[in-house]
């Protein structure tokens, strides 16, 4: 065995550790996920920033005259 195929087996060795290692955490986080929908709590990370938004514009659009929510019409002025 030569020192360069030493190198590429051990590039595709952590190359396989990082993908097992997302698979992992990724996994973990839909377990997770799973666990608070039967509790009937949603996870924040399930709803994407322009659902979010689009939820507070259309929430602030309903409330009375002396109520608002802080929530820019346009998503770019936005903070993510």
């Amino acid at each position: 065995m030569t020192f360069f195929n030493h190198s590429s087996l051990f590039i595709l060795v952590r190359q396989l550790e990082y993908s097992l290692l997302q698979l992992t955490l990724e996994v973990d986080e839909l377990k997770l996920s799973i666990q608070l929908t039967f509790s009937g709590k949603l996870p924040i990370t399930i709803i994407g920033p322009n659902v979010l938004h689009n939820i507070l514009r259309h929430i602030s659009l309903c409330l009375s005259d002396n109520y608002e929510i802080i929530a820019c019409t346009k998503i770019d002025k936005i903070y993510m």
